[in-house]
């Protein structure tokens, strides 16, 4: 990738040059609590990089995502003061906003001498209501791994280019000892609720009449979600894996690891996985490409993560210089050189040669694709309300009944619609 090509993308940045950490008396120590993925796992590695800069520690704390909802709400809600640190995903800002948990990091972030190295999309994510309430660390699209070998063997010397195309190479592909394609079938806001919407909006259908517009009627129970639900039902079904209606994201990033399958659509972050040969078996013979399409077009998954402060922070200036630290040029480079972690947000990171060279050497088009697919994404995949995580969680359930057969598509949307009803009435 040309150092110039993340300039012309659809979430453009400036450029820092250096890194300059503030100078504020920092607590004795910063309690951070985190959920798995490759970057938080990166930087707890790096707690005393934190020590070094700044003399204090670090207790950083990385958790399932499954149970660090319940973890922080205890938090939050007991206002017990124990947690400096809080991993904050956009999909639940807004709630969280909304219930007096967080406190805004306006003129922390507006004072930052290093502000404009961040990708403005995910840095803007957090502006709600006039002021920014964390700092992102990541921004993940959905993006698809292949196997070239097996996809050549079944006549095919491109993947699909449409959903519609991956149920005809699925049949193909799939044998009694490889499935054709994994994807998340667990239940969650963050698990189907991530990949789903890609294959329901490329057929037209969508969570509410007019989001955009405001107009929040449920509007899952259409022909346009129905066609994509049956396509998702038939590919996990018919072509998946033995045990995918239980499938995470750790599953499908093992799944094409280990050779169980020939095709996944996930997120930037587990296609890295696959084709990082220290991890992938098959990683010489995985290639990438764009997420499916459909009549209605393309629309990738995105999630954005970021560091926030807790509104019962005892020190939270103690709380932004961890926060200035974890995001910061250093940082991010170190862990994008230490792990799978393509989806820092800083324009110097991608820009740094030997990041450039790590992707470039794992995929020659990787930072490219991820770029177009950035492009091709909707702030809203996700509908960006106080109500998601609720939402989302129901309606991941009823989609997870729908693929194991426990309820039927056409059932599984209409349920959703009167949940989603429900949730927004209260």
């Amino acid at each position: 990738m040309k150092p110039s090509m993340l300039k012309n993308a659809t979430l453009g940045a400036g450029l820092a040059m250096s890194v300059a950490l503030p100078t504020v008396a920092v607590a004795d120590e910063i309690n951070v609590v985190l959920f798995a993925m490759p970057y938080t796992q990166g930087l707890a590695k790096l707690e005393a990089d934190f020590e070094a800069a700044t003399g204090h520690t670090a207790n950083i704390e990385v958790i399932g995502q499954d149970v660090f909802e319940n973890r922080i709400t205890l938090s939050f809600t007991g206002q017990t003061g124990d947690v400096d640190v809080v991993h904050t995903p956009v999909i639940q800002v807004q709630r969280w906003i909304e219930a007096g948990w967080l406190r805004p990091i306006t003129a922390e972030v507006d004072g930052m001498a290093t502000k404009d190295d961040i990708l403005a999309g995910p840095l803007d994510a957090y502006l709600v209501n006039g002021d920014r309430w964390a700092l992102p660390f990541f921004a993940e699209t959905g993006m698809m791994a292949y196997r070239t070998d097996l996809l050549a063997a079944a006549g095919y010397d491109a993947p699909p280019a449409t959903w519609d195309e991956m149920l005809e190479v699925a049949a193909a592909v799939k044998t009694d000892q490889v499935g054709a394609l994994a994807m998340r079938v667990a239940p969650g806001q963050g698990f189907n609720m991530f990949v789903f919407p890609m294959i329901m909006r490329a057929y037209g259908g969508a969570f509410f009449t007019d989001y955009s517009g405001g107009d929040l009627t449920p509007n899952m129970n259409t022909p346009e979600a129905l066609a994509g639900l049956e396509v998702y039902s038939q590919l996990m079904n018919d072509y998946g894996p033995e045990g995918i209606g239980n499938f995470n994201f750790g599953e499908v990033a093992a799944s094409i690891q280990s050779g169980q399958v020939a095709m996944i659509v996930d997120g930037t972050s587990i296609a890295a996985r696959a084709l990082d040969p220290e991890q992938s078996q098959f990683a010489d013979q995985i290639s990438i490409a764009a997420v499916p399409s459909g009549p209605a077009g393309r629309s990738p998954a995105i999630a954005v993560h970021g560091l926030g402060i807790p509104a019962d922070a005892p020190n939270p200036e103690a709380s932004f210089a961890f926060i200035e630290w974890a995001t910061s040029a250093e940082t991010l480079t170190k862990i994008a050189l230490s792990e799978p972690y393509p989806d820092f947000i800083r324009a110097s990171v991608a820009e740094n040669p030997e990041v450039v060279a790590k992707y470039e050497g794992i995929h020659p088009d990787f930072l490219n694709l991820k770029v177009e697919m950035l492009g091709d994404a909707i702030g809203h995949y996700r509908p960006l309300l106080p109500q998601w995580p609720e939402i989302g969680q129901i309606v991941g359930e009823n989609i997870n009944a729908a693929v194991n057969e426990i309820m039927s598509n056409e059932d599984a949307l209409a349920q959703s619609d009167a949940d989603i009803a429900d949730i927004m009435s209260e």
